[in-house]
């Protein structure tokens, strides 16, 4: 044998060797790990609808964290773990999942699910100035402006309860931030509001079965057969476009006088968005995003946090009529009869705020929360989660480790009892942070500050002028609510019927008086 043959051979077999130990090495790596994992079913198929339940028999199974192997996916079923995860460990577990699926729902340019990296802390910081909690009274007038007509919606049209809640707060950002009267009728708002359950299938695992199993088909042409989902996708990324220039540059065209004929009967004279572009013109992108974000996010919280936190509040009242008089003794006692209650009173209605807190913690509107994805391998509790492992905060669940339902948190925690708050050694003015349905760590909702001033003063004005009871039949007999949710990745009440009406002739005349403000 030649001497190159020789050589050849030979750096043949060590690299042979060096395979074979990489791959042993890898193997018992791997075995190690595999017996670190937390513990967790095999599973075929995600649950796609009623997730939580399933989630909730594996919880009663294996405990606090769930690890579905297949998935690389891990549950949390308790707040301690969540806060440890989420906020302490945020570092790792700030990411998001950017799926070629999200990427064509435009996702890339939505806040809440983009990738963590330079351009999300940018895009982050230009929201963090304009919502943060120091400077979301400039937002007042508008919030006052769309709760009053709410009010007044329901006083002439109680029966269209679930419409009226649906238009609430769609129109309070692009009238807060871009100055533009824009309502839950206007045909980009009706877009962006059928685009929200596609963005909430895309952040569900096994929602595009197709897809999952063959991947491929991304490539493929939108009429390839299997390819549904792509044309579904890119409408949804298309509005997403649309919304990140249309209400920008009609704002800017109003503030700059262009046709402002036209634009009169639109705008109120002030925009927000356009002052800051003005101020910073080198972060345009970002406060275009910015104004995006916050309008699809609106849409996306006239589903969870108006639809959903305030149609289970409606609905709870129904349910609990002693609550619901609490509340508006409570607000008698405090403002009188005189007014509507205002922000500044907040701190003044423990209980009101106790009704709100209890909604949010017993409806949150995203049950499973919104998706995590470690940005590199960890340790936690002897266990080994992966790089890449999408990690989903639990909040609903019903069973024993259940963040909001915790026993070891709350007596009686699947009842509806706003008492638990004023006697809890905090009180029940604790930190936004402590209502989970807001989220964790650096992924949590950057626009929690004005959504949560939103729902407080609807409930709280919603129980001073109005009396919510069960809707009567023909005979005068109680129409039974059967208290159904809907079994999507945003949760709220399926249509009920209620019976709406002023709690006094005093109340429907401030309601009406509203209007002239």
């Amino acid at each position: 044998m030649s001497t190159s043959s020789l050589f050849f051979a030979s750096l043949s077999i060590a690299m042979l060797s060096l395979i074979v130990l990489f791959t042993r090495t890898r193997s018992r790596t791997r075995f190690s790990w595999k017996q670190s994992y937390p513990p967790g079913p095999r599973v075929a198929k995600m649950p796609t609808f009623d997730a939580w339940v399933k989630y909730r028999d594996w919880g009663n199974e294996y405990g606090d964290l769930i690890y579905l192997s297949e998935w690389n996916t891990l549950i949390t079923n308790s707040a301690e773990v969540a806060i440890d995860l989420l906020e302490k460990r945020a570092r790792i577990y700030s990411d998001r999942a950017m799926t070629p699926i999200m990427k064509l729902c435009g996702g890339e340019n939505l806040l809440s699910v983009e990738c963590y990296s330079d351009k999300w802390r940018r895009d982050r910081r230009v929201f963090q100035q304009t919502f943060r909690q120091a400077a979301i009274s400039r937002f007042y007038p508008a919030q006052y402006n769309n709760i009053h007509e709410f009010l007044r919606k329901l006083l002439v049209t109680p029966e269209d309860f679930m419409l009226h809640i649906n238009g609430l707060s769609q129109g309070l950002i692009p009238k807060a931030l871009y100055g533009l009267d824009i309502g839950s009728e206007d045909a980009l708002t009706t877009k962006v509001v059928e685009i929200i359950d596609t963005f909430g299938k895309a952040l569900l695992s096994g929602s595009f079965p197709t897809y999952e199993w063959f991947p491929f088909l991304i490539y493929m042409p939108s009429w390839f057969p299997g390819c549904t989902f792509k044309r579904v996708a890119s409408e949804c990324g298309r509005v997403v476009k649309e919304v990140n220039t249309v209400p920008f540059d009609i704002a800017m065209d109003h503030f700059l006088g262009i046709f402002s004929h036209h634009l009169s009967q639109n705008g109120t004279g002030t925009s927000p968005i356009v002052e800051l572009a003005m101020q910073k013109p080198q972060d345009i992108e970002e406060i275009k995003a910015m104004g995006a974000m916050s309008f699809i996010g609106k849409a996306r919280f006239a589903l969870l946090l108006t639809m959903s936190s305030v149609s289970s509040f409606i609905l709870a009242m129904c349910l609990h009529p002693n609550i619901q008089l609490k509340g508006q003794e409570e607000i008698n006692r405090v403002i009188g009869q005189d007014r509507l209650p205002t922000f500044e009173d907040r701190r003044y209605l423990p209980y009101v705020e106790a009704i709100y807190r209890e909604v949010m913690r017993l409806y949150p509107p995203v049950p499973l929360g919104f998706p995590h994805i470690s940005m590199e391998d960890d340790f936690y509790r002897g266990h080994f989660i992966p790089k890449g492992c999408t990690t989903l905060p639990d909040l609903r669940l019903n069973h024993l480790r259940a963040m909001n339902r915790n026993p070891n948190m709350y007596t009686d925690p699947d009842q509806f009892l706003p008492e638990r708050y004023l006697e809890s050694s905090t009180g029940p003015f604790e930190s936004i942070d402590n209502i989970y349905a807001y989220g964790f760590g650096r992924r949590v909702c950057a626009g929690r500050h004005i959504a949560d001033n939103t729902v407080w003063l609807t409930i709280a004005t919603v129980l001073a002028a109005f009396t919510l009871s069960k809707a009567k039949d023909e005979n005068g007999d109680e129409i039974d609510i059967p208290g159904e949710f809907t079994n999507h990745f945003f949760r709220h009440p399926k249509p009920f019927q209620s019976n709406i009406t002023p709690r006094s002739p005093i109340a429907g005349d401030l309601v009406l008086a509203t209007a002239d403000e």
